[in-house]
């Protein structure tokens, strides 16, 4: 499917220089195909979606780069902080900074590092470790826009599902008064809202009852008297 888009409603997701067009364009349709939008609105809930999860995408994409992105320094402070008795921390800080780079591209320098990293049983995890640990606040910021995110998802998915509810509750209500009276309102929905306004149980009586009540209230409005053979009116 185009992206072009005529509605200014439904706008262009603004992409990074290093993010698919096509890629987006996907998951639009993907979702287009699950949820199957009837009308604007719907429309307007499925491309908010849309755009949320690839926000999330993007930023969990972010968290293995910038991991990833620690490695370097991660390893060299590593590297330091295993150097030999007695040696300085800047005297190992330069060969620490090289073999860092090295290991990197280097399957000398990744045996090199491998072998001092099992001095002390530790192996490539431990550089993960660092890593990770260097850039916590960064991933801890991340975690909480994507939290925040993740529950935008949720509502706009949930606008989804009331929406057509409404609409659906909307239709009932109007095949109901077409069918009960051209318009007027059924007496058991009519007994069912003066219960609800009252703070009562909604407790729909039988239609005979009601409409005894009815005819009585007739009778009486019209002075007529009551009918001696009449059950309902004694």
């Amino acid at each position: 499917m185009s992206r072009t888009n005529q509605l200014t409603l439904l706008p262009k997701l603004p992409l990074l220089i290093t993010e698919s067009a096509d890629e987006f364009d996907a998951l639009r349709d993907a979702f287009e195909r699950e949820i199957k939008p009837r009308g604007i609105i719907e429309r307007m809930y499925v491309h908010d979606i849309c755009s949320i999860v690839w926000e999330i995408l993007r930023l969990r994409r972010c968290k293995a780069v910038i991991i990833n992105a620690a490695f370097s320094s991660a390893l060299e402070d590593l590297l330091v902080r295993l150097r030999p008795p007695g040696q300085k921390d800047f005297e190992a800080r330069d060969g620490a900074r090289r073999l860092a780079h090295a290991w990197f591209t280097d399957k000398a320098a990744k045996r090199q590092v491998l072998e001092i990293l099992g001095r002390f049983d530790l192996d490539e995890s431990a550089i993960e470790a660092e890593a990770i640990r260097r850039s916590s606040s960064d991933l801890e910021l991340l975690d909480r826009m994507l939290t925040s995110l993740e529950s935008r998802r949720n509502k706009a998915l949930g606008c989804v599902a009331e929406y057509r509810a409404s609409l659906a509750h909307q239709l009932r209500q109007s095949a109901d008064r077409i069918i009960d009276g051209k318009g007027v309102p059924r007496l058991e929905d009519a007994a069912s809202e003066r219960s609800t306004a009252a703070g009562e149980p909604q407790r729909l009586p039988a239609r005979s009852d009601l409409e005894h009540h009815v005819n009585r209230g007739i009778c009486e409005t019209a002075g007529q008297a009551r009918p001696q053979n009449c059950r309902q009116h004694r």
